[in-house]
């Protein structure tokens, strides 16, 4: 059936999901299945729809970078509320470890960027990031309630826009491109937070342009100002995203537009 365009709106078309949903936490939204945009550029990932992953957020984030203009998917996991299964200490019946399906993964593939939404707890967040990024090579935008940073998902060897580990370190194929926090399960999210994603879906887009690099110097006292991990200045890389730094005591680059002199 045609769709006309009205009040300046630009229509967009989304093949919805055939299935129901699993109760109050969900919706349509049922685990395993996915809102497919007749062309997309970013595909949104929620975890399975249990009564702790609530999708309020993501259906939010979705509809507010829709009406921004960003064409998007929505796939909600099959197995999305467990832990991977190298998380330490985790005992548990292998098919219920987060992982992602075959149909899954092709169905990642023509998105430009993924925008995964995950919790409160910092240590499931890291490792499930790390266990997506092991299987796409594609930027990600990072959205949860925890706080966080560039810097703790590359000390677990994942590759990120700003800070990333030693080429022997590397565990992933694609990279944490933004992070959002502050956004909590079944909690409105607030407009500022969807502008905020926004904001690093451009970013993250390729071609990507970031900040500045500063033309800091082996020798000296920098200091990574998120977090204010400092130490001396032992290397210096220059690549096409920029100049990085190599600060002593650690095993990481840090991108010299977030250095600064100590």
């Amino acid at each position: 059936m045609p769709v006309t365009t009205s009040i300046g709106r630009k229509s967009q078309y989304i093949d919805c999901r055939a299935e129901i949903g699993v109760g109050v936490s969900a919706g349509i939204a049922q685990r395993g299945t996915i809102g497919l945009a007749l062309k997309y550029d970013v595909l949104v990932l929620g975890m399975s729809g249990t009564r702790r992953h609530v999708f309020k957020p993501v259906c939010e984030i979705s509809m507010g970078l829709r009406e921004r203009g960003i064409e998007l998917s929505v796939m909600i996991l099959s197995t999305g509320e467990g832990v991977p299964e190298d998380f330490p200490g985790t005992f548990a019946v292998k098919d219920t470890f987060m992982h992602l399906t075959p149909k899954e993964l092709e169905q990642m593939k023509p998105a430009k960027v993924l925008i995964a939404h995950f919790g409160n707890v910092k240590r499931h967040v890291l490792y499930k990031a790390r266990m997506l990024l092991r299987n796409i090579d594609k930027p990600c935008i990072i959205v949860c309630q925890t706080p966080i940073d560039f810097e703790d998902f590359a000390e677990l060897g994942v590759r990120t826009l700003y800070v990333r580990p030693i080429e022997e370190n590397v565990g992933t194929k694609g990279y944490v491109s933004g992070i959002i926090t502050d956004v909590a399960r079944g909690v409105t999210c607030p407009k500022s937070k969807v502008d905020e994603t926004a904001r690093e879906v451009w970013i993250s887009m390729p071609p990507q342009h970031l900040e500045p690099s500063l033309p800091l110097e082996a020798g000296r006292t920098a200091r990574y100002v998120p977090t204010g991990t400092k130490g001396v200045i032992k290397d210096i890389q220059d690549d096409e995203q920029g100049r990085w730094a190599k600060l002593e005591g650690t095993d990481m680059w840090y991108h010299t537009s977030k250095l600064e002199y100590v």
